[in-house]
């Protein structure tokens, strides 16, 4: 996968009102794709790369969006999603959230209030896509690690002295030394300090979890 730009999609079965939300978010810079169909929209999702976001209309002929924001759920392409509404279906609304939803808008809806749910989502694609990221490249990099280097890296998080962990597993300190600088030219970083920042910041629990 590749960082970049959120990608929002826009899903409505009237080409009119995809259009119309596309020129609303164009010019407030916001680039979006547009989709008539909710399996089209399903194909592009999964091949797309980077952040993804979405805007689904309520009721369609093909796929309702909450079959819609279920399909994405089963498929594991869960993302922040807008739902719209020309009905005031309250418990399709509950449901929505119930299952992840950010908003819920009725039409017709104020373009502000609109643009405002849009950044929202907008914030929450890219944090979630930089979450995977990072844990992605955290087991990549712990993948690289021997058993006994992760023994020693726990024990490190532990906060035990090259001098404790070398008792506990009956090797040298110098051993112990070699073992740790390994590691963190493994994790690339520079320094035991800045390891043990990386890893908190990522979640890292022990034993290559992430």
């Amino acid at each position: 996968m590749r960082d970049g730009p959120v990608s929002v999609f826009i899903v409505d079965d009237e080409p009119e009102v995809t259009a119309s939300l596309a020129w609303l978010l164009k010019s407030v810079n916001i680039p979006a794709r547009t989709f008539n169909s909710p399996t089209a929209f399903l194909s592009a999702v999964r091949t797309a790369t980077g952040p993804i976001c979405a805007v689904l209309d309520l009721r369609m002929p093909e796929m309702s969006g909450l079959e819609l924001q279920q399909q994405l759920i089963a498929e594991k392409l869960e993302m922040p999603l807008i739902f719209l509404s020309a009905h005031g279906d309250v418990p399709a609304a509950v449901n929505a959230m119930q299952m992840g939803a950010v908003d819920f808008l009725q039409k017709p809806f104020n373009p502000q209030n609109f643009l405002k749910c849009i950044n929202r989502i907008l914030r929450q694609a890219k944090e979630r896509y930089d979450s995977r990221e990072r844990a992605l490249a955290l087991r990549a990099h712990l993948e690289k690690l021997s058993a006994r280097e992760i023994e020693i890296l726990d024990a490190l998080i532990a906060g035990q002295t090259s001098k404790e962990i070398a008792r506990r597993f009956e090797i040298s300190p110098r051993t112990v030394d070699v073992h740790r600088a390994n590691i963190i030219r493994k994790m690339a970083v520079t320094s035991s300090t800045e390891l043990l920042r990386l890893l908190d910041r990522l979640g890292y629990e022990g034993g290559r979890s992430a």
